[in-house]
């Protein structure tokens, strides 16, 4: 699979596990908004938030690869044809 193919899909990961972060963090403001603070509630919802966060970081970390591999295209793309040949021939080129 190309790189680039999955990038949609990691970026509709991290989305959506950023939207489920804010959600736990609202929920967790109401929580203290409304006087009522339950701790083993809220440690619940820290922790999802930091789970979550861990997800997205996962994401991104993906989508940078990603990244990496289409800008090496592209300049791959703009190497004159001799440079190209040279690459693809000469021992030890990486």
């Amino acid at each position: 699979m190309l790189a680039d193919d999955s990038a949609p899909s990691q970026a509709a990961a991290l989305v959506e596990s950023l939207s489920y972060a804010r959600k736990y963090a609202e929920s967790l403001s109401d929580m203290i908004e409304a006087g009522q603070p339950d701790p083993e509630k809220a440690h619940r919802l820290v922790q999802a938030i930091r789970n979550m966060l861990c997800a997205a970081e996962d994401e991104l970390d993906e989508l940078d690869d990603v990244r990496t591999f289409i800008d090496t295209a592209k300049a791959i793309q703009g190497l004159p044809d001799a440079v190209l040949f040279d690459a693809l021939t000469t021992p030890g080129n990486p």
